[in-house]
């Protein structure tokens, strides 16, 4: 039998590892700056805790988590997405995150949903995502989508804007999901099953549909903006204020609601317009309600998440993962029996230094570990045959300046370049 990955899934190879490595620590960077720490959570959960916190007629519930029983009889799900575990850890924690009236975290790691897989898209897929909660400040959600600008502008992708939108509250939602409601039964036979569907369990996620054809209907569309009470209004005028009087690059999207049933007054993705129609690159907003949903205190809350299988994937179309240099400072070259003696222990001796070094254990010729050297994409290859066994020497070769000079102590080597 052949055995291969699990549909949906792939290997993420060393030379792919090394850019999301990169990137993965500038954006890690740039949320400490912004005051987050780091929170980690389990893979699986229970299947109760997607249900209510995502909702019970998102595709997610419906179609795309994976769940099973464990051992014990219990109902579990692969988590689908990273929000409903941070709350659910929040809640869980109380006793140390109550000690902060703002909590702002931050997780990266697997989620799993069973879609159709294409270009981008797993069902094992990957996330680094923010939750900033206990603040109900307009101030709040610009700075997160600020955050999220800095953070793509950095990586080196251009053109970076924010469609933003608000989705109301309580008091306003059932005048919106109305409105959609009477413009959309017209159309509906038009629509896919899907919008057909959500007609009628939850209008709202018509306007979330990616089918072409079904957005060509919506053209017309009145503005959801309008239907909204005046707390949400407020806070929607002090979010665009505070975008404009800060210079941020923005457009108000009125079909922009995101995927997720648990989101109240902004919404917001950041977009390149050199992608195309799949322009969105991160997504998220603010969730008034669901710590309360969930068994809490009435706890505001924002957050986003960015999808890093695609980030990559946007990055290489741009050019812009070629420059991830290797890791390796030093690969260690041995010849004949007394001078792999001497690499083994120089490699040693390095390591202990905290310095990373490889050892080129093949027999061969200089030229076969030299080669070796450019693959793992090491700064210098030290080379250590019978001139240099008889002479107490390493010859050192800058595989980047192509320089080659003697070096006659290990303190030199590890000194080199500091």
């Amino acid at each position: 039998m052949k055995y291969t990955s699990a549909r949906g899934t792939r290997d993420i190879l060393p030379d792919e590892s090394g850019v999301w490595r990169k990137f993965i620590k500038r954006i890690t960077e740039i949320l400490i700056n912004f005051g987050y720490e780091e929170i980690q959570t389990p893979i699986f959960e229970q299947v109760e805790l997607f249900q209510r916190a995502v909702g019970d007629t998102t595709d997610i519930i419906e179609k795309e988590m994976y769940v099973f029983k464990d051992k014990g009889d219990r109902n579990l799900a692969l988590r689908p997405e990273g929000t409903a575990s941070i709350v659910r850890a929040y809640l869980q924690n109380m006793n140390y995150f109550q000690k902060r009236k703002l909590n702002k975290l931050f997780y990266c790691g697997p989620m799993f949903r069973y879609e159709r897989p294409q270009t981008g898209r797993y069902r094992q897929f990957h996330q680094i995502g923010v939750e900033a909660i206990g603040s109900q400040s307009p101030y709040l959600d610009v700075e997160t989508m600020i955050m999220g600008v800095q953070i793509f502008t950095e990586l080196g992708l251009p053109d970076v804007s924010i469609a933003v939108h608000s989705v109301g509250c309580d008091v306003c939602r059932p005048v919106i999901r109305e409105r959609i409601k009477s413009f959309v039964e017209s159309i509906l036979p038009n629509l896919c099953e899907d919008c057909k569907s959500r007609f009628h369990k939850n209008p709202l996620r018509i306007l979330d549909c990616k089918n072409h054809s079904c957005q060509n209907f919506f053209m017309g569309m009145p503005e959801m903006v309008s239907a909204l009470c005046k707390e949400c209004n407020d806070h929607f005028l002090s979010v665009i204020n505070c975008l404009e009087e800060n210079g941020v690059n923005h457009t108000v999207d009125n079909h922009l609601v995101r995927g997720l049933d648990y989101y109240t007054k902004t919404v917001f993705e950041i977009r390149s317009n050199l992608l195309g129609a799949q322009n969105a690159i991160c997504g998220g907003g603010r969730y008034d309600n669901l710590i309360h949903e969930l068994g809490g205190r009435k706890t505001p809350a924002f957050g986003f998440a960015i999808g890093l299988d695609r980030l990559y994937i946007v990055l290489n179309e741009l050019g812009l993962t070629k420059s991830v240099e290797g890791l390796l400072k030093f690969m260690i070259i041995g010849l004949g029996n007394k001078g792999l003696d001497q690499a083994f222990s120089l490699a040693i001796k390095l390591r202990r230094e905290n310095i990373a070094t490889e050892l080129f254990m093949k027999d061969g010729s200089i030229n076969e570990g030299l080669k070796e050297a450019l693959l793992v994409k090491a700064r210098y290859a030290v080379i250590i045959g019978e001139d240099e066994t008889e002479g107490n020497f390493f010859t050192v070769k800058d595989l980047r300046g192509k320089k080659q000079f003697k070096i006659f102590s290990v303190n030199e080597l590890i000194t080199l370049d500091n």
